[in-house]
């Protein structure tokens, strides 16, 4: 615009034909109900693009949530049946019925009964298989916590733009056979498209869509696999099947907001009206700024064109600024409270025959995980142990080993340390310079 009112003034410098704007009515009050409309329409502008700022947020905040509560009702459904561990603990606590009970059950005397309920509580140090009950238990919690996080994981990298296969496949979080079965359905393609047109090119356009359908469809598979091994009840599947069928609908919300800022249509009208408002104020200032004219219309349209940018920067949330979401920093804090659940989760499942502690050194990791003989000294559980801290019947005491559940993976190799990122790709770089590479001496 600056260009087009430095023409136009040296034109009219020279062969005057712009109408003096004291002489003209229309220029002026066309320019003065411009300068309403346009300050009315930038005025929405930055205002729906702070409010689709506001919306990102909640939607991010809405799909943490949703995974925690998840996870959460999922370990909370799957657990072990009060009724029989009730029985068992009966025993203990020489109930005669009971104790009757489970003698004539097994056959066998009441004082042979008695003595072999003692000579269980000293038997919780020995190595004995875990039960499968147990293990089918903590394989679900740990499967499903990796599923939500896979979700969530594919929202972000969608978000960033980024296709991040590869890093899930690398970290763990996606399996050989599930890529197996992504490759498959068609949802991944590594072969070149001439066609950009056809059903190849446009899952190469949007891959993260169809590799979310795909983990959906894995976690309603594990809870009616959950389901149909008796660990869950039907109306408890049925109210984690809900809730995992939130997910699409949040994903869709935060797609729109990271791909569709605002309608292209509008964005279009509003690069006219600013256009056009440029253009009459040259028309307008030309006759009595001159040759200033342009100085004048680069200022004010700087300023305008800078409304409009500010706002398209604001209504992502996704970017890298510093007000954007940090994606990667909110990866890792759901990566957390997910494992914090499994981890309380097997507190409970075992019983508190073992527990996840926390290293006080940081090079034995996060967490690691500590063998049931290493806690004997540690102060027994009583009788009146909490339900809701774990169970732990006689029957069961010494089966339960830490060691024998499943391993809770760490994901955090999605998130990668740009300064360490930067030293990585140098000491690559040297490395290839002084060796070479395979590209270079093909």
């Amino acid at each position: 615009m600056a260009m087009i009112a430095l023409v136009v003034a040296v034109t009219n410098h020279y062969h005057p034909f712009v109408v003096v704007t004291r002489n003209s009515t229309a220029f002026t009050d066309s320019l003065t109900v411009f300068n309403t409309f346009l300050g009315l329409i930038i005025s929405f502008r930055l205002n729906s693009a702070f409010t689709q700022w506001r919306a990102g947020m909640v939607a991010i905040g809405a799909l943490s949530e949703a995974a925690r509560e998840i996870v959460g009702s999922g370990c909370a459904y799957v657990s072990t049946t009060i009724k029989e561990e009730l029985k068992e603990h009966n025993v203990e606590d020489t109930n005669d019925e009971a104790i009757a009970e489970a003698a004539k059950r097994s056959g066998r005397t009441m004082e042979e009964e008695i003595e072999l309920g003692k000579k269980r509580k000293h038997l919780g140090h020995k190595h004995q298989p875990i039960p499968r009950d147990v293990l089918e238990k903590c394989t679900f919690f740990t499967e499903l916590r990796r599923l939500v996080f896979l979700y969530i994981a594919i929202v972000f990298h969608d978000c960033r733009g980024r296709d991040g296969i590869d890093r899930l496949k690398d970290s763990g979080v996606l399996t050989d056979a599930e890529y197996d079965e992504l490759y498959a359905c068609g949802s991944e393609h590594k072969k070149e498209v001439k066609d950009k047109e056809s059903y190849r090119a446009l899952v190469r356009r949007t891959p993260h869509k169809l590799r979310a359908t795909i983990t959906e469809l894995w976690l309603k598979r594990l809870v009616q696999v959950a389901t149909r091994r008796g660990h869950l009840t039907l109306p408890n599947a049925n109210n984690l099947q809900i809730k995992i069928a939130q997910l699409p609908n949040l994903y869709t919300t935060v797609f729109n907001i990271a791909n569709v800022p605002i309608p292209f249509n509008y964005m279009q009208y509003l690069q006219f009206l600013l256009a056009s408002y440029m253009l009459l104020y040259t028309f307008v200032i030309v006759p009595n700024s001159g040759l200033y004219t342009p100085i004048w219309v680069f200022l004010w349209g700087t300023f305008l064109f800078m409304a409009d940018e500010v706002a398209m920067e604001i209504e992502c949330p996704f970017g890298l600024d510093a007000n954007d979401i940090d994606l990667e920093a909110r990866l890792l804090q759901i990566e957390e409270e997910l494992t914090v659940l499994i981890r309380s989760q097997y507190y409970f499942v075992t019983g508190g025959a073992s527990l996840s502690h926390i290293p006080e050194n940081l090079e034995d990791g996060s967490w690691r995980q500590v063998p049931y003989a290493k806690l004997r000294s540690k102060s027994a559980i009583t009788e009146s142990f909490s339900f809701h801290q774990g169970r732990l019947s006689p029957s069961n005491m010494a089966m339960v080993q830490q060691d024998s559940l499943p391993e809770i993976n760490e994901f955090t190799a999605l998130i990668q340390d740009p300064a360490t990122a930067k030293d990585k790709e140098k000491a690559d770089l040297a490395k290839t310079f002084e060796y070479g590479s395979t590209d270079i001496v093909a």
